[in-house]
């Protein structure tokens, strides 16, 4: 055979394998938590720099007096902005 395997492998097989999950140690609920919390933290910094980048480029709304004198200054008749309405 061109294969085989160490001699008494076998025999230590099941004790190796019994004595895996003790080598693991337990974690706590603190690092367990920790990649949700880093997740939930990095979706308020994207909200967060989001809303900040859209108040910086937002332009300011015009007043409703503003609106008036523009509606009045560009010779539309009444039946026309009706028409615009809801």
């Amino acid at each position: 055979m061109t294969y085989s395997t160490p001699e008494g492998y076998f025999e230590g097989l099941r004790k190796r394998l019994s004595d895996i999950p003790e080598q693991h140690p337990r974690r706590s609920l603190v690092q367990k938590a920790t990649p949700y919390l880093a997740l939930a933290a990095s979706f308020a910094i994207i909200v967060a720099v989001g809303s900040a980048i859209l108040r910086k480029t937002s332009v300011p709304r015009a007043s409703e007096q503003e609106i008036i004198e523009y509606l009045i200054n560009s010779d539309m008749t009444l039946a026309q902005i009706y028409d615009y309405l809801p």
